[in-house]
């Protein structure tokens, strides 16, 4: 098997039939968007499978078929909530939502092998909306609804860290320790009484999507590697 031509020919996959889908997303995401991105993915997983370029290639792809059903789930089950999102009137801008955005994107910029994600691969795609709160004009009965979903983002933000950590040998307990306290702090600021369920909800798709695009970012940068030889 010619391992760079097949990996060339998995990012012309990837570039032609997942990119486009990732880079016309509307926020919050449609329903349609995510079905039409997962059935790529399935596409994709096919190709890995029968290549064996790499499990890490596989389960890369796995993990980002986990997380786009989970987002998948946040739409249905809050599909009036979602669709009514655009409609809330922006009252002033969220500084608690904003200062979670800049833990969060911190938190993965200061990784070197997230870097490159960003810098290398979709930097251009990394769209946060403008921060703002919506008025309230729902009671807060689908707070344990939206309270569901946190583990399941503070999961995926760990699963992602632990994908680049395994490029590296080095043990850094500090560096660990600012990274509990930020993804911490991201899942804290979410979770405050004085933020609407809608708000939440928003904030959640926000970061689904980033941690897709993110995995997204990582996988490209692993296929380019095999194009390069730099990976064995």
């Amino acid at each position: 098997m010619n391992t760079e031509r097949v990996a060339n020919d998995i990012l012309t996959y990837i570039r032609q039939n997942i990119v486009p889908i990732v880079a016309e997303q509307e926020e919050p995401p449609t329903l349609d968007q995510v079905w039409r991105f997962r059935s790529q993915l399935h596409g994709l997983d096919l190709l890995i499978i029968q290549t064996n370029l790499s499990a890490n290639l596989a389960r890369t792809i796995e993990s980002m078929l986990c997380t786009s059903e989970a987002l998948w789930n946040l739409i249905a089950e809050n599909e009036e909530t979602v669709t009514n999102l655009k409609e809330y009137s922006r009252v002033r801008t969220l500084s608690a939502e904003a200062e979670g955005l800049t833990n969060l994107e911190e938190l993965i910029s200061g990784e070197d092998t997230i870097r490159d994600v960003i810098i290398n691969s979709i930097a251009f795609m990394l769209n946060w909306k403008s921060n703002t709160i919506w008025v309230d004009s729902a009671k807060r009965s689908r707070q344990s609804l939206a309270n569901s979903y946190f583990l399941e983002i503070q999961n995926r933000i760990w699963e992602f860290l632990k994908i680049g950590a395994q490029q590296t040998t080095e043990i850094d307990l500090d560096r660990t320790n600012q990274i509990r306290e930020k993804t911490e702090n991201c899942i804290h600021l979410i979770r405050e009484s004085e933020v609407t369920v809608e708000a939440q909800i928003a904030m959640l798709l926000q970061i689904y999507t980033l941690i897709l695009r993110l995995q997204l970012g990582t996988l490209i940068i692993r296929l380019e590697e095999f194009t390069t030889g730099e990976e064995e």
